[in-house]
């Protein structure tokens, strides 16, 4: 049975106009008012838009959070102890997991305080990078059994400290993970306006890509999904669910830089036609990238994921080669007030730019890099139109950009994310987001309250 749907004084481009809507495609936009049809919905003047795309997300990771102890709200040490003492108090023999956490504000972690707040109960702390863990004792003994591999630290007695570094796989195939439920994160994108979103989790595997399968099938998962961590020869898996995009490759200067072993990498997908998504933050990671980049030709859709630190000097090699950065501006508001503390001031300048970046040509489009800040974009855009922190201090006030241009960025189309921003118009999918009130009153105080009604494929998943 087909679906329709009108919505009707609906504000599209500056003009109002009903909209028909045949399943899962915009068929009509029209100036003329809705010829009397019962069901229809009146827009009474507000803002109807693509839904936005999300270019840059973890949802297992966000569903994971939200079935474990959610640590980024808490201001100190002393709410973070509190929070594990009274996780571990009612968790049994099972383990207790708690994500976001930030050693800036919630203090040094190894396994010995751990131990102090939660005795012989198994816990596992996600740092808020995702890039970490820390363990208690008792959660260490669960997981290490015989042998101990690269990326648990040890101190200088040969102990493991509780400390792991980027064995995420490794720890949740010992813990035995259970696939998280995706609906909350569904119903949640859905509220904030989003029908789409590119996962760029590193190497997914068929584990995890089955989970997304699953959520995407059931309908818990009603956005459609891009997938950055699927290897060349996984593409035929993920058919007639989800879309590949570039291939996602992930660069630390803590475990060493290798310029001409990036450019070969680079290479090898770009020769079976594929560009490349490369994690780079510090300012040594994006020059490394954007050098091997260099090495190996660029190729439309290459991107950078982040470029939280991207010297100015690169600017003209990036827009020659048509490299889009994946920008985070929801980092300005919820880490800025850090980032004044810590950040190396020469490298402050370069920290999280947009504007500079649009006025040397680069493509730029967003991300939340959620569960890492929240998944909230018009949290981002806000930020991005004033670079201001949650104490009100300005950070980088020149890469400033207004509010459209911010929206714009979750417009566009997730395999090419700085390319034109979609349009409601006719033969467009019905992925649709309808406001609460003109677009420019919006703009000027952008807010996920504002979203009233989001379409994904014609399908109604929020009101």
């Amino acid at each position: 049975m087909s679906m329709r749907t009108v919505i009707s004084n609906a504000e599209v481009d500056g003009r109002l106009v009903s909209v028909v809507v045949e399943d899962d495609v915009i068929t009509a936009v029209d100036e003329r008012p809705s010829s009397g049809e019962t069901g229809v919905i009146d827009a009474k003047g507000a803002a109807l838009i693509p839904g936005l795309h999300d270019h840059h997300v973890h949802l297992l990771a966000m569903a994971a959070r939200l079935e474990g102890v959610d640590l980024d709200a808490l201001e100190d040490a002393d709410a973070f102890d509190r929070a594990l003492r009274t996780a571990a108090a009612s968790v049994g023999d099972g383990w207790v997991r708690a994500s976001g956490y930030d050693e800036h504000r919630h203090g040094a972690l190894d396994c010995r305080r751990l131990d102090a707040l939660v005795g012989a109960t198994k816990v596992r702390v996600q740092h808020r990078s995702g890039l970490a863990w820390v363990l208690s004792s008792a959660g260490l003994d669960a997981v290490l059994g015989d042998g101990i591999p690269t990326g648990v630290e040890l101190d200088a007695s040969g102990k493991p400290t509780g400390r792991l570094l980027r064995l995420d796989a490794w720890l949740a195939e010992r813990v035995g993970v259970t696939a998280p439920s995706l609906q909350n994160i569904g119903a949640q994108l859905s509220s904030f306006g989003i029908t789409g979103v590119t996962d760029a989790t590193h190497k997914l595997g068929a584990g995890r890509a089955e989970v997304l399968r699953q959520g995407v099938q059931s309908g818990s998962l009603p956005q459609s999904l891009t997938l950055l961590g699927v290897n060349d020869d996984e593409r035929s898996s993920v058919e007639g669910w989800a879309t590949v995009g570039p291939m996602k490759i992930l660069v630390d200067e803590v475990v060493g830089l290798d310029v001409d072993l990036l450019a070969k990498q680079i290479e090898d997908h770009h020769s079976v036609g594929r560009a490349v998504a490369i994690h780079a933050v510090s300012r040594a990671e994006t020059v490394t990238v954007a050098t091997a980049m260099a090495l190996a030709g660029m190729m439309p859709g290459d991107r950078i994921e982040h470029g939280s630190v991207l010297p100015t000097d690169l600017d003209s090699l990036l827009a020659a080669g048509g490299v889009t950065v994946i920008v985070q501006p929801a980092l300005v508001s919820e880490r800025g007030d850090h980032y004044l503390e810590v950040v190396d001031g020469e490298d402050l300048p370069f920290l999280h730019r947009a504007a500079t970046l649009l006025e040397a040509g680069v493509g730029v489009a967003a991300g939340s890099d959620a569960p890492v800040t929240s998944a909230n974009p018009w949290l981002a855009i806000a930020a991005a139109s004033t670079r201001t922190t949650r104490a009100g201090q300005r950070l980088g006030a020149t890469e400033r950009v207004e509010a459209a241009t911010a929206l714009g960025w979750y417009l566009t189309d997730p395999l090419d994310p700085s390319g034109p921003i979609r349009r409601v118009k006719v033969g467009a999918r019905a992925d649709l987001c309808l406001l609460d009130a003109p677009l420019a009153k919006v703009l000027a105080d952008p807010n996920a309250s504002h979203v009233r009604n989001t379409w994904a494929r014609g399908r109604l998943v929020h009101s």
